[in-house]
């Protein structure tokens, strides 16, 4: 009787340790910043948009790869560490219908239009 007791008492244990260790793990992975863009040209975003902050950034000189190769006049989507806005740990070229609505008209300087 006492094995089972302290093997459910390690068990225990061991769960709540994978639970701290799992939401330390997304805590830490959470930190990042979503940013969409409009392409000048090969190498320089005319304009970069937070998604969470709204905030319009222009003539954005973005690295490019073997991986993200935009061209003038594509849409790219930048995700960035949050206490580092310009090293971006994802960059992908993106069609116009997977950029968010308010962000498009952002860019697109639509939000002093009147109707």
């Amino acid at each position: 009787m006492k094995n089972k007791q302290t093997l459910g008492f390690i068990l225990i244990g061991v769960m709540v340790l994978a639970t701290i260790i799992v939401i330390a793990a997304i805590m830490m992975s959470g930190q990042k910043e979503t940013y969409y863009g409009y392409m000048k040209d090969n190498t320089t975003a005319e304009k970069v948009i937070s998604e969470s902050e709204k905030t319009v950034e222009k003539n954005v000189k973005l690295p490019t790869d073997s991986d993200f190769q935009p061209k003038k006049g594509d849409f790219v989507k930048l995700v960035a560490d949050k206490d580092d806005k310009h090293h971006y740990v994802k960059k992908e070229v993106v069609s116009h219908d997977d950029v968010p609505h308010g962000l498009m008209m952002k860019i697109h300087d639509m939000g002093n239009m009147h109707h």
